[in-house]
């Protein structure tokens, strides 16, 4: 499913306690947008577990396809997040969360569940 004329939130914001949150999120001003006819996108910097808080950039995602590693094309489908991972040393990782079914559903409330569930399963898979 593509979007017509899709409107994406491009902003950046965090998700959980942010201890520079004396600052106002851009993500805050829906005015903050752009278009996209694929995918919004929020790419998620998890940091570290023991800061309680994570970075995020919203932004319009032009293509159907993410390089996920160096040597791994995938097709990205919504409401789906996907594991980045850079090729510098050491690597670098992100979630990239797609979705194209509403305006503004990359904003700081949207595709938390997707970021959640794909975070509780890799988790999962890492234990067992």
């Amino acid at each position: 499913m593509t979007l017509k004329t899709g409107v994406c939130s491009q902003c950046n914001g965090w998700h959980g306690y942010y201890p520079d949150r004396e600052r106002v999120s851009t993500c805050d001003n829906l005015n903050n947008a752009c278009s996209s006819t694929q995918f919004c996108v929020k790419i998620i910097d998890p940091i570290e577990e023991n800061k309680g808080y994570s970075t995020f950039k919203s932004d319009c995602w032009y293509q159907t396809q993410l390089q996920v590693t160096p040597h791994n094309l995938t097709h990205v489908e919504n409401n789906k997040c996907y594991r980045y991972i850079d090729n510098q040393v050491p690597p670098k990782q992100w979630m990239y969360c797609f979705c194209n079914d509403r305006d503004h559903c990359n904003s700081a409330n949207g595709l938390k569940s997707a970021f959640v569930l794909t975070t509780a399963i890799s988790l999962l898979y890492v234990i067992f």
